[in-house]
């Protein structure tokens, strides 16, 4: 089972050219997405394929058509730079932990996002 991990974690783990998918808005802050998995956490989530990155987001856009208004969209980044960027980030709400989603992992993801109620 996937865990949140925090910054220190992923320092010791990937290199400087590590690259992975985010999903980011317009304004440049990441898509926080929560999972029942880690009640009352905030993670930001990365792929491992672009295409993983997109499957989600058209998910969440699908269930929560409001979120189109902040212009999401798929993005290859640099993890630990994307990482150290999120971290300092002091604006609520904010990301609290991180999770590198593998392609097995995604359709966990997108089961959990149609299962939520719309609204």
């Amino acid at each position: 089972m996937i865990q949140p991990q925090s910054l220190d974690v992923f320092l010791g783990e990937y290199s400087e050219l590590q690259k992975v998918w985010a999903i980011q808005a317009r304004s440049g802050r990441y898509l926080a997405i929560p999972d029942h998995r880690f009640p009352g956490r905030r993670p930001v989530r990365f792929f491992t394929t672009e295409y993983d990155a997109q499957r989600v987001i058209e998910a969440v856009l699908e269930v929560r058509p409001v979120l189109d208004a902040l212009k999401l969209e798929v993005v290859e980044v640099l993890l630990l730079e994307a990482l150290r960027s999120i971290k300092a980030d002091k604006t609520p709400p904010r990301a609290d932990s991180f999770v590198i989603n593998s392609p097995d992992e995604v359709y966990a993801i997108l089961r959990q996002l149609k299962l939520k109620p719309t609204g």
